[in-house]
Parts: C-alpha cells; sequence; structure tokens
C-alpha cells in the first residue's frame, strides 16, 4: 500500500535509490536529500512494505502568488499506477490559492500535465 506524506521527517529510514531514470547527469540520493529539504513544497509517495520512497513533487514558492513545480518523478516500477495523479492533486491542493503555478516539461509528458489545467 502506498502511502502519501507531505513532510519529510521521519523518512529518512526509507530508501530513495532509483530516481532520475534516463537523464543526462541524474542526481544523487544525498542531492535528492537536498533538494526535498530545501523545497518550499514537497509530496513524497511511500512503499513502507518495502521500505522504499517511490515517488516524490517538489514546488518552489514566494507562498504568496507564484510557484514552480520543478519535480515530479514516480520509480519506474511503480509508474501507471496513480501514483503522479495522486501526488500532482494533493501539490496543487496546497498551492490552491496560488494565482500563478507553474512548470516545465517534455512534450511527450504535455497530456499527462493538461489533465491538471496546466497549459
Amino acid at each position: 500500500m502506498i502511502q502519501y506524506h507531505d513532510a519529510f521527517e521521519g523518512i529518512e529510514q526509507y530508501s530513495l535509490d532509483g530516481f532520475f531514470v534516463g537523464w543526462k547527469k541524474p542526481l544523487s540520493v544525498v542531492q535528492l536529500r537536498e533538494l526535498l529539504g530545501n523545497s518550499t513544497y514537497k509530496g513524497l509517495a511511500v512503499d513502507k512494505a518495502k521500505g522504499k520512497v517511490v515517488g516524490i513533487i517538489t514546488a518552489l514558492s514566494d507562498k504568496v502568488n507564484w510557484a514552480f513545480i520543478p519535480y515530479l518523478e514516480v520509480l519506474p516500477e511503480y509508474q501507471s499506477q496513480g501514483i503522479g495523479k495522486e501526488l500532482m492533486r494533493e501539490m496543487l491542493d496546497k498551492l490552491g490559492n496560488l494565482n500563478c503555478v507553474d512548470l516545465t516539461c517534455d512534450s511527450e509528458m504535455q497530456p499527462f500535465y493538461e489533465q491538471f489545467g496546466m497549459l
């Protein structure tokens, strides 16, 4: 069963391996921990039975008007199970009071983000 969290505290015991597949210069686990710790908002999907974080999403924000979503990653073996959709829904709920929420994605990912009104 996948559990969703919006805080990084208490997650340290779970593995963060396997993210950034196909990236030209993948981030290390240390870098991933840093970026999660430094992000204004974060969401994590955890498979407690396997002891690993299986999905992440982050947002940077001024907390007044604007936010940018730089990362939404789901481990390859957990894709197509609705985890990315749930992380995105939860993040957009957190950012719901802001006027502007931006992101940048590869063209093949545009249909995924369009279902959330991101054009």
